[in-house]
């Protein structure tokens, strides 16, 4: 059940370190490919509710199921979408399924594990550690397979993971007898899920933003970007020790709110395109996001019955607030980018005009440039390929690879720049968790 957890909460990540792979290969933009992720964390946060009220109607283990077998179904026509169109529409079947896997095994968890409480704590670490270990799984399997391959091999694992559940769907098929009694839900913690889906949007920045401009703006590959990104959740499982340090809820949540926050004002802040930079910020981010994720799930389940509900109520806000943050954050980004394309076309003909190279040279160079940015319209740019081939002459050959240094350099700088207003959004969004955190203190709900 663990398993199934975290297999379908990592699918709101998994495919980040593949986006630049798949709007190249689908021929799309920036804006186009964020949909991939939109869609299935819209998706999430409209039939969470939803799912878990049908988990107690016709019983978790049939809902599991058919959720699991939706899920894998949507994944095998994900791995085979040659559009993005397609690709998107499976995104969204996989999202009902997995929402109604998801929510179902909250409601076998208890009687399997012997409490509510340890059930909550098992669900939520499990959710947790999916989402986190998603984009490091993703990137290492774009780039030694394809970004087809991940949604391909997601296809067993869900059938695998279903194969216990089909014997708890096949007895409440048998007796017509569901496990718990229909209780009314109750309000949510409005509060609670409110700072998680702030906290949410700021993760969608920490991500979604972090791989892009590992990727595109600096060039690593998918495997480099993994291993790059790792340290957030490598420092997150460093800061759900801390849990037991720091018992209050609300001094975690609002801790982890911080961290995250200054995190993300750290990556807004980067002087130049160095990777090594980049990583005590992940640290607090990852630190952080352990902290407030793991306390604001316990304040919106704790004394909240039946936990089902409330668990999908969590997973509603959590899959919302990153919807929600894609979309502010995407706009934002797309003008950066126009306007770094504008600014690398004027670096791109003062760097010629002022080097060495012959002046036929220097027209054929200009021209390649402006066409290889024309190219790149909507995208990050990269100027590499708009320098081949290299010339034949040696000392020309050498003064194009020189020119060609100069220029990368005032695009690592631009591409950097070009993030830093995106990321700074996102940690005011999580700055504003604290208000809802705040405010649960005096407000009883």
């Amino acid at each position: 059940m663990a398993l199934v957890v975290g297999l379908v909460l990592a699918d709101s990540s998994i495919v980040v370190l593949a986006l630049p792979q798949i709007y190249r290969e689908l021929d799309t933009s920036v804006a186009g490919v964020t949909w991939v992720l939109v869609s299935f964390n819209l998706v999430m946060a409209v039939a969470a509710v939803p799912a878990a009220h049908l988990a107690r109607r016709i019983g978790p283990g049939r809902a599991a199921a058919l959720g699991l077998a939706v899920f894998a179904g949507a994944s095998l026509a994900c791995g085979l979408s040659s559009e993005l169109s397609t690709l998107i529409a499976a995104r969204c079947v996989q999202a009902l399924g997995g929402a109604a896997a998801v929510t179902a095994v909250l409601e076998l968890l208890p009687s399997t594990v012997g409490s509510e409480q340890r059930a909550a704590a098992i669900w939520a670490i499990a959710g947790a550690t999916g989402a986190a270990l998603g984009p490091a799984i993703g990137g290492l399997l774009t780039e030694l397979v394809s970004w087809q391959s991940i949604f391909l091999l997601q296809m067993p694992v869900a059938i695998a993971a279903g194969v216990p559940i089909l014997a708890v769907a096949r007895h409440e098929a048998a007796t017509s007898v569901l496990a718990a009694e229909l209780r009314p839900s109750g309000r949510p913690h409005l509060l609670a899920n409110l700072a998680l889906a702030m906290v949410s949007a700021a993760i969608a920045a920490a991500l979604f933003l972090l791989v892009l401009l590992l990727i595109e703006g600096w060039r690593l590959t998918p495997i480099g970007a993994a291993i790059v990104v790792s340290v957030m959740p490598l420092s997150a499982l460093f800061g759900a020790r801390l849990d037991v340090a720091v018992p209050s809820a609300r001094a975690r949540a609002a801790a982890g709110a911080i961290l995250v926050s200054g995190g993300l004002g750290g990556l807004a802040l980067l002087p130049k395109a160095e990777v090594v930079l980049t990583l005590p910020p992940q640290i607090l981010v990852g630190v952080g996001l352990a902290l407030v994720l793991s306390a604001l799930t316990e304040t919106a389940l704790a004394g909240r019955a039946p936990q089902a509900i409330h668990g999908g109520w969590t997973i509603s806000a959590r899959h919302a607030g990153v919807a929600v943050g894609l979309v502010a954050l995407t706009p934002l980004f797309t003008a950066d980018i126009a306007q770094q394309r504008h600014d690398a076309i004027d670096a791109g003909t003062a760097v010629v005009l002022d080097s060495g190279v012959s002046p036929l040279l220097k027209l054929e160079l200009s021209q390649r440039i402006d066409d290889r940015l024309e190219d790149e319209r909507g995208r990050v740019p990269t100027i590499g390929p708009a320098f081949e081939p290299l010339p034949d002459d040696p000392e020309e050959r050498a003064e194009v690879l020189q020119l060609r240094e100069e220029l990368q350099d005032q695009l690592d700088r631009g591409a950097t720049h070009a993030f830093s207003p995106s990321f700074g959004l996102g940690a005011m969004i999580g700055l504003l968790a604290l208000i809802p955190i705040g405010l649960a203190r005096r407000v009883d709900l």
